[in-house]
């Protein structure tokens, strides 16, 4: 179950007045919570492993019967290598939802533990369970996440389908649940094995076995099927398809000297803010009880605020530990200081001095004459600025000429990123997406739009890329436009705008420019 952090603790009156002239300190959070030790964790019992060894090695023995899958060379070391990162962001915001809890346990003894780093990141049961694998939760708002199927799971290197199971319930929620996880199992060239665990019902891939997986490839989502106390994958590596095979710790470290069959194998540590958030009440994050399932969280999200309301204020991290400063700012709309405060847990009584997963909130009071327009409550963590947009009052107003807004729409914070926007037959706006892959290629998108709009109205574009297209010898019955996700944009004035992107390649916020104005044309 999630812990609790001592909530209520100490509200300045100068938060409460919203004054912004001094400098920032520190504030005690409201509230808060964290991921309990025994969350994300789960029990690959010694008739799963079974289960899973016999249906990999029978499948291995018919595709090799038919001469689709070359036999194992003999005299290798079976060690797989170059591994890609086993999550992404799904269909819905939020990228890099996710922490570790658990690493493989290094130290056969049970009651005695030892991850890849020599730390006891990891966990063994009376029962004489070892953990075996690496356990990847998503966070915050776990089961919402689970849900929405926001998360989800690729591999992590190249191989053939060997095993795969779907149709189980996907909200475990303790040790103790039916041992029926939905997953993958993939063989790879050097016959080394990768089971993908405990993913959410009715999203494992459907291709059938001894279909060829690429590396980076969807297998599912995320959930919490099987024996799981939480939504998480379990990422075992074995070192071939047979029942008890020796496990593969994949992270090199002082407990663990063999070489890193992660391509590039990210820090023990990646201390990060997964999500700031506004609410209109502090968040439910319900808890996991014996062998009940969780209903879902209630975050209690809320964008949208009048003057003199309460606002509370959500920043959600991993990895968070002592020593660690974030500083906090909330900014009006003409971007002057609201207010500002920083946070070092060491200063919170009762916390700890590292967390998995933590959360933490404060309650503040805008005045009754704040003004109306679109907010920023914006966090500096670990050299990382991240920011959350919400909006107070009814700042709307009517922008005389559509037309005028034609043009480019530049963020100058990157570089080749904006809108080229169009406006046709006084109520049709076209618009066109231009930026970059995280590998640096281009991609373009596109929008149509029907209907007029208004400053500081937040306007919703369903955005499409267009694939099937050439240079010569166009077919025209080739061109597809798949979907690609949402980008709600808000005029500021003439001049500035707002995106919040959201969408197949992650989510962002552009704060936009206006880079020139077609002659003739005027919004104001």
């Amino acid at each position: 179950m999630r812990d609790s952090i001592p909530a209520r603790l100490a509200v300045t009156a100068l938060a409460c007045l919203g004054l912004a002239s001094l400098p920032a300190t520190a504030r005690q959070p409201d509230g808060g919570g964290a991921l309990a030790p025994q969350d994300a964790a789960d029990h690959v019992s010694e008739a799963l492993d079974r289960r899973l060894a016999g249906e990999a090695a029978a499948n291995i023995a018919r595709l090799r019967a038919e001469g689709r899958l070359p036999a194992a060379q003999a005299g290798v070391i079976p060690k797989v290598s170059g591994l890609q990162w086993p999550l992404s962001r799904g269909q819905t915001p939020g990228t890099d939802w996710h922490g570790i809890s658990n690493f493989v346990d290094l130290n056969p003894t049970i009651g005695q533990l030892r991850d890849y780093t020599c730390g006891t990141r990891t966990y063994d049961t009376a029962g004489g369970y070892n953990h075996r694998g690496v356990d990847y939760f998503i966070w915050p708002f776990s089961w919402m996440l689970l849900d929405q199927g926001a998360v989800e799971v690729r591999a992590v290197a190249p191989g053939t389908l060997v095993g795969r199971a779907d149709g189980n319930n996907d909200r475990s929620c303790s040790m103790n649940a039916p041992d029926t996880p939905n997953y993958v199992t993939v063989r790879h060239a050097d016959g080394t094995i990768a089971r993908y665990l405990h993913m959410k019902n009715g999203s494992v891939t459907t291709r059938p076995i001894g279909s060829a997986i690429a590396v980076g490839e969807v297998l599912g989502r995320v959930g919490s099927s099987g024996v799981s106390t939480g939504p998480h994958l379990h990422l075992e590596l074995r070192a071939n398809e047979n029942a008890n095979a020796a496990v593969i710790e994949p992270h090199n470290g002082a407990c663990n000297t063999t070489p890193s069959a992660w391509a590039e194998q990210r820090p023990y540590r990646q201390p990060a803010i997964n999500r700031l958030s506004t609410h209109n009440a502090p968040p439910v994050q319900p808890s996991c009880s014996g062998t009940t399932m969780p209903g879902t969280d209630v975050p209690n999200f809320r964008d949208q605020f009048n003057p003199g309301e309460k606002v509370i204020f959500l920043a959600a991290y991993r990895d968070q530990a002592y020593g660690e400063l974030s500083e906090f700012r909330v900014l009006r709309p003409d971007n002057s200081v609201f207010t500002s405060w920083n946070l070092d847990t060491a200063a919170v009584p009762g916390a700890q001095p590292v967390y998995n997963a933590s959360y933490w909130y404060w309650e503040y009071t805008l005045p009754g004459n704040a003004p109306h327009g679109l907010w920023q409550w914006e966090a500096r963590y670990q050299g990382v600025t991240t920011r959350h947009y919400f909006r107070v009052g009814n700042s709307t107003q009517a922008i005389p000429d559509m037309k005028g807004l034609i043009g480019a729409w530049f963020e100058p914070a990157t570089s080749g990123q904006g809108f080229e926007l169009h406006w046709l037959n006084d109520e049709q706006v076209l618009l066109f997406f231009y930026g970059h892959h995280d590998d640096g290629s281009n991609f373009f998108l596109l929008a149509q739009r029907w209907g007029r709009f208004d400053f500081n109205q937040e306007v919703e574009f369903e955005l499409y890329q267009t694939t099937g297209g050439r240079w010569t010898d166009l077919d025209p019955a080739q061109i597809q436009r798949p979907g690609w996700g949402t980008a709600r944009i808000t005029f500021v004035d003439c001049e500035t705008a707002v995106a919040e992107l959201d969408g197949i390649d992650g989510s962002q916020v552009l704060n936009l420019e206006r880079l020139g104005r077609t002659v003739g044309l005027s919004c104001d």
